[in-house]
Protein backbone atom coordinates (compact mmCIF):
# COMPACT_ATOMS: atom_id res chain seq x y z
CA UNK A 1 0.00 0.00 0.00
CA UNK A 2 2.85 2.48 0.97
CA UNK A 3 4.25 1.90 -3.02
CA UNK A 4 0.30 2.95 -4.68
CA UNK A 5 0.58 5.55 -2.19
CA UNK A 6 3.99 6.61 -3.23
CA UNK A 7 3.27 6.36 -7.18
CA UNK A 8 0.30 8.12 -6.63
CA UNK A 9 2.21 11.08 -5.03
CA UNK A 10 4.71 10.88 -7.75
CA UNK A 11 2.18 11.26 -10.55
CA UNK A 12 0.52 14.24 -9.12
CA UNK A 13 3.98 15.55 -8.59
CA UNK A 14 4.99 15.19 -12.17
CA UNK A 15 1.78 16.79 -13.55
CA UNK A 16 2.23 19.91 -11.08
CA UNK A 17 5.32 20.21 -12.91
CA UNK A 18 4.47 19.35 -16.92
CA UNK A 19 4.77 22.06 -18.95
CA UNK A 20 1.87 23.88 -19.60
CA UNK A 21 1.98 22.56 -23.26
CA UNK A 22 1.79 18.83 -21.81
CA UNK A 23 -1.00 20.18 -19.99
CA UNK A 24 -2.91 21.40 -23.15
CA UNK A 25 -2.01 18.18 -25.05
CA UNK A 26 -3.82 16.30 -21.70
CA UNK A 27 -6.97 18.40 -22.48
CA UNK A 28 -7.24 18.35 -25.84
CA UNK A 29 -7.03 14.32 -25.13
CA UNK A 30 -9.50 14.12 -22.83
CA UNK A 31 -12.18 16.70 -24.83
CA UNK A 32 -12.02 14.15 -27.29
CA UNK A 33 -12.54 11.38 -24.81
CA UNK A 34 -15.68 13.05 -23.64
CA UNK A 35 -16.79 13.73 -27.90
CA UNK A 36 -16.23 10.46 -28.26
CA UNK A 37 -18.13 9.27 -25.32
CA UNK A 38 -20.87 11.74 -25.97
CA UNK A 39 -21.08 10.02 -29.34
CA UNK A 40 -21.50 6.74 -28.20
CA UNK A 41 -24.11 8.27 -25.91
CA UNK A 42 -26.01 10.16 -28.66
CA UNK A 43 -26.19 6.69 -30.51
CA UNK A 44 -27.14 4.81 -27.73
CA UNK A 45 -29.79 6.60 -26.72
CA UNK A 46 -31.17 6.88 -30.86
CA UNK A 47 -30.69 3.36 -30.98
CA UNK A 48 -33.06 2.95 -28.11
CA UNK A 49 -35.41 5.45 -28.90
CA UNK A 50 -35.90 4.30 -32.39
CA UNK A 51 -36.42 0.85 -31.23
CA UNK A 52 -39.63 -1.13 -31.63
CA UNK A 53 -39.47 -2.22 -27.39
CA UNK A 54 -39.17 1.71 -26.87
CA UNK A 55 -42.40 2.46 -29.35
CA UNK A 56 -44.30 -0.02 -27.57
CA UNK A 57 -43.31 0.91 -24.05
CA UNK A 58 -44.49 4.48 -24.95
CA UNK A 59 -47.54 3.52 -26.62
CA UNK A 60 -48.31 1.53 -23.58
CA UNK A 61 -47.59 4.28 -21.23
CA UNK A 62 -49.80 6.91 -23.57
CA UNK A 63 -52.37 4.10 -23.36
CA UNK A 64 -52.28 4.20 -19.60
CA UNK A 65 -52.31 8.17 -19.32
CA UNK A 66 -55.36 8.60 -21.67
CA UNK A 67 -56.96 5.32 -19.86
CA UNK A 68 -56.34 7.49 -16.60
CA UNK A 69 -57.88 10.49 -17.83
CA UNK A 70 -60.66 9.13 -18.99
CA UNK A 71 -61.52 7.59 -15.71
CA UNK A 72 -61.10 11.00 -13.87
CA UNK A 73 -63.38 12.35 -16.41
CA UNK A 74 -65.70 9.78 -15.86
CA UNK A 75 -65.60 10.02 -11.92
CA UNK A 76 -66.17 13.36 -12.49
CA UNK A 77 -69.16 13.19 -14.44
CA UNK A 78 -70.37 10.61 -12.33
CA UNK A 79 -70.39 13.13 -9.37
CA UNK A 80 -72.33 15.84 -11.16
CA UNK A 81 -74.43 13.13 -12.10
CA UNK A 82 -75.42 11.94 -8.74
CA UNK A 83 -74.98 15.78 -7.66
CA UNK A 84 -77.89 16.68 -10.57
CA UNK A 85 -79.93 13.74 -9.58
CA UNK A 86 -79.84 14.22 -5.81
CA UNK A 87 -80.59 17.87 -6.45
CA UNK A 88 -83.39 16.99 -8.94
CA UNK A 89 -84.74 14.79 -6.12
CA UNK A 90 -84.78 17.08 -3.10
CA UNK A 91 -86.87 19.81 -5.61
CA UNK A 92 -89.06 17.09 -6.63
CA UNK A 93 -89.67 16.19 -2.60
CA UNK A 94 -89.62 19.89 -1.99
CA UNK A 95 -92.65 19.98 -4.51
CA UNK A 96 -94.24 17.43 -3.08
CA UNK A 97 -94.24 18.40 0.56
CA UNK A 98 -95.69 21.83 -0.76
CA UNK A 99 -98.40 19.95 -3.00
CA UNK A 100 -99.43 18.11 0.58
CA UNK A 101 -99.57 21.52 2.64
CA UNK A 102 -101.79 22.84 0.18
CA UNK A 103 -104.33 20.09 0.32
CA UNK A 104 -104.07 19.79 3.29
CA UNK A 105 -104.68 23.83 3.90
CA UNK A 106 -107.50 22.80 1.05
CA UNK A 107 -108.85 20.20 3.56
CA UNK A 108 -109.02 22.79 6.16
CA UNK A 109 -110.93 25.07 4.84
CA UNK A 110 -113.37 23.08 3.04
CA UNK A 111 -113.80 21.52 6.75
CA UNK A 112 -114.43 25.46 7.87
CA UNK A 113 -116.81 25.83 5.42
CA UNK A 114 -118.91 22.71 5.66
CA UNK A 115 -118.99 23.28 9.25
CA UNK A 116 -119.58 27.18 8.65
CA UNK A 117 -122.82 25.97 6.33
CA UNK A 118 -123.86 23.73 8.96
CA UNK A 119 -124.01 26.35 11.62
CA UNK A 120 -125.61 28.38 9.16
CA UNK A 121 -128.49 25.81 8.32
CA UNK A 122 -129.20 24.92 11.59
CA UNK A 123 -129.64 29.02 12.41
CA UNK A 124 -131.90 29.04 9.37
CA UNK A 125 -133.13 26.30 10.60
CA UNK A 126 -133.55 27.49 14.29
CA UNK A 127 -135.01 30.55 13.14
CA UNK A 128 -137.32 28.91 10.74
CA UNK A 129 -138.65 26.61 13.81
CA UNK A 130 -139.24 29.45 15.93
CA UNK A 131 -140.63 31.64 13.08
CA UNK A 132 -143.16 28.61 12.74
CA UNK A 133 -143.83 28.60 16.71
CA UNK A 134 -144.47 32.27 16.56
CA UNK A 135 -147.01 31.95 13.36
CA UNK A 136 -148.52 29.25 15.12
CA UNK A 137 -148.82 31.57 18.02
CA UNK A 138 -150.46 34.43 16.70
CA UNK A 139 -152.84 32.56 14.91
CA UNK A 140 -154.01 30.91 18.13
CA UNK A 141 -154.58 34.61 19.32
CA UNK A 142 -155.81 35.57 15.56
CA UNK A 143 -158.43 32.28 16.22
CA UNK A 144 -158.58 33.40 20.31
CA UNK A 145 -159.39 36.71 19.31
CA UNK A 146 -161.78 35.65 16.46
CA UNK A 147 -164.03 32.89 18.87
CA UNK A 148 -163.74 35.77 21.34
CA UNK A 149 -164.83 38.15 19.24
CA UNK A 150 -167.85 35.72 17.32
CA UNK A 151 -168.54 34.70 21.00
CA UNK A 152 -169.27 38.43 21.82
CA UNK A 153 -171.31 38.73 18.74
CA UNK A 154 -172.86 35.45 19.85
CA UNK A 155 -173.42 36.63 23.65
CA UNK A 156 -175.07 40.04 22.14
CA UNK A 157 -176.94 38.66 19.35
CA UNK A 158 -179.11 36.34 21.54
Amino acid sequence: MARSRSREEKRKKRKRDRPSEERGREEVRKDAMMKRIERQVQERIAARVGSREFERTMQEKIREEIERHFSLVKIEMDMKKKKLIDEFQQQRDQEERSKQELEAIIRTNQQKMQEQQQRVAQELGTQADALLQERGLLQKRQEQRRRALQKGIEDEEG
